[in-house]
């Protein structure tokens, strides 16, 4: 294997495990839950700001003494030099610190990841609200315009995340020197596995069970007691904190963050994902994921020989592919290419034995 190879796997693998949380905790919602979620995009963008936002601005604010002698700005007095000219220059002395520093380095990593779930986790139970009143259809043309408000917002205020400048956001893991993308592949990874085990074991609980319930047969459900509102809380909140974490992984991921780069179209990414995996599905998510990024990157390595054969732009024919591929696996798998499996309950020898037991 080719270094170019290597790398692209690296930044292809990283890609994958970020999106991979991202499509698991939108298949706790739709696949589980049955909610309408078209503005998943919106948690992502919370997680990019509480990364470049938030966290940045406190950490700012700690070495504020340092940045002021190294580079003779205030950040917090002269928002418009900062965000314009400076932004580099004040990252690169906290950089400098968290060199020589890595249990502050990571410290402020797990404070931004603690930041973007609560944050997003708010707004998911500020979202259950609606959820709770209005019907399916009406509810993903209120998730949509409210994803797309918090964009418009974030991006053209720059008190948030220095507006359409974009935000520089403190690397945590400078300290690993060469080895930063091999170790941020390690920790996307391992992130990645600890949001499919909760998932998983989730779905296969009882209150997985009680979801699945509630999306096939909600007045049943109703008339056997269950509180769907409660359960569409707690599910928007998980499901939503679990979206904020993969947005800061991605903001950590360039170092920088431009809240306008969250179009709606990175929640139909998700959708897509999700209906080429398999709906309901951990692994079918992640095989989702898996398929679009391997198409992806194929497009991309050959668009110069598509260019040359097929006359539209690389662009607008990875569009096209990926909509025929859609088009494919709803008219032949609708439902993916791993279908929602049953839950796991326990086997009727172990049932009896705990039966005997009480």
């Amino acid at each position: 294997m080719t270094l170019e190879s290597l790398i692209l796997f690296r930044e292809t693998a990283i890609i994958f495990a970020i999106y991979g949380i991202y499509v698991l905790s939108l298949n706790l919602e739709v696949g589980y839950m049955g909610l309408p979620q078209f503005g998943k995009v919106m948690f992502l963008a919370l997680g990019g700001l509480a990364a470049g936002g938030i966290a940045a601005k406190l950490v700012f604010a700690i070495y504020l003494s340092a940045i002021e002698s190294k580079v003779g700005i205030n950040p917090f007095a002269d928002l418009g030099t900062y965000c314009t000219a400076y932004q580099y220059q004040v990252v690169g002395v906290v950089n400098g610190l968290f060199l020589n520093s890595p249990i502050e380095a990571l410290a402020f990593f797990f404070m931004t990841l603690t930041i973007a779930a609560l944050v997003g986790a708010a707004f998911g139970i500020l979202m259950a609200g609606p959820a709770i009143k209005l019907r399916a259809d009406y509810l993903g043309i209120f998730l949509l315009v409210s994803a797309e408000a918090i964009r418009v917002i974030t991006t053209y205020t720059p008190q948030i995340a220095c507006g359409v400048f974009g935000a520089v956001i403190p690397d945590p893991f400078v300290w690993m020197r060469e080895w930063r993308s091999w170790g941020y592949l390690a920790v996307v990874l391992l992130f990645l596995l600890l949001t499919y085990i909760i998932i998983d074991r989730l779905g296969n609980s009882p209150f997985g069970r009680t979801l699945r319930a509630i999306r096939d047969a909600e007045v049943a459900a109703v008339v056997f007691g269950k509180d769907i509102v409660k359960f569409r809380v707690k599910v928007l909140a998980t499901a939503s904190a679990l979206g904020g974490v993969a947005g800061a992984l991605l903001a950590f991921y360039n170092n920088f963050v431009n809240m306008g780069q969250f179009v709606p179209l990175y929640t139909f990414y998700g959708w897509a994902m999700l209906i080429i995996g398999g709906v309901g599905n951990n692994a079918g998510a992640l095989l989702g994921v898996g398929v679009y990024y391997a198409v992806d990157r194929l497009l991309s390595l050959n668009k110069e020989a598509i260019r040359a054969v097929v006359a539209v732009d690389p662009i607008f024919f990875q569009y096209i592919t990926f909509g025929v591929i859609l088009i494919l696996v709803l008219m032949f798998r609708p439902e993916g290419l791993l279908a929602e499996r049953p839950t796991k309950t326990l086997d009727k020898h172990t049932l009896r034995r705990l039966e005997e037991k009480t």
